[in-house]
């Protein structure tokens, strides 16, 4: 399945995805209209990609984050079904803000890591990326995003799902089989997570 210009672009690099969201954190807030002013609204993909990443950093321990993270997660991924042109989100949470400084530290600490998951995506197992199985990731981040306003109740597993979904939208747009199979490991620790709280 041809990448198209909804999804993004084809090739997608955590580097230059964290050096747009820091060039709107240069004062004291960051909103959410910062952010996909930053990235694009026609950039989908890149657009699920950035609350999954927030999320997954240290970032998800300031209340709220994973909650509104998630609202953002399930709504671009739907659309992302929906294969809509531009990405739609209500002004309400358009408005929502987090200290700026607290998303460059965030940023700054998950460096290494972005830069060794740069190194290493690359076009492989694409025989994923074809209908049907091409909608499985996306249904996977919907409904992580949906459960993740309530996951915040329970230590890390908001983390857990946001590395998932980071994982899913990452494969889709470097069209890596490889990350599109490592995004299940994840979900498996988020089910011991959970079982863990409720036995």
């Amino acid at each position: 399945m041809a990448t198209t210009t909804q999804h993004g672009p084809k090739q997608g690099s955590l580097g230059d995805l964290a050096d747009s969201i820091r060039s709107v954190s240069k004062g004291d807030k960051v909103t959410v209209q910062d952010i996909v002013d930053a990235v694009g609204h026609r950039s989908l993909l890149p657009l699920l990609l950035v609350p999954a990443l927030l999320c997954a950093t240290p970032l998800s321990g300031v209340p709220g984050v994973s909650m509104v993270c998630g609202v953002l997660i399930a709504i671009i991924s739907a659309q992302l079904l929906l294969s809509v042109d531009e990405v739609w989100l209500p002004q309400r949470l358009l408005r929502q803000s987090v200290s700026a400084k607290a998303v460059r530290k965030a940023l700054d600490t998950s460096q290494p890591v972005m830069a060794w998951v740069d190194r290493h995506t690359h076009d492989r197992l694409s025989v994923l990326f074809h209908r049907p199985l091409i909608h499985l990731p996306l249904v996977l981040c919907l409904l992580s995003g949906l459960a993740m306003p309530f996951l915040e109740f329970i230590p890390f597993s908001s983390s857990v799902a946001a590395i998932g979904v980071t994982f899913m939208a990452l494969s889709l747009l470097t069209r890596d089989g490889v990350f599109f199979l490592l995004a299940l490991l994840p979900y498996t620790g988020l089910a011991w997570l959970i079982g863990g709280q409720l036995l």
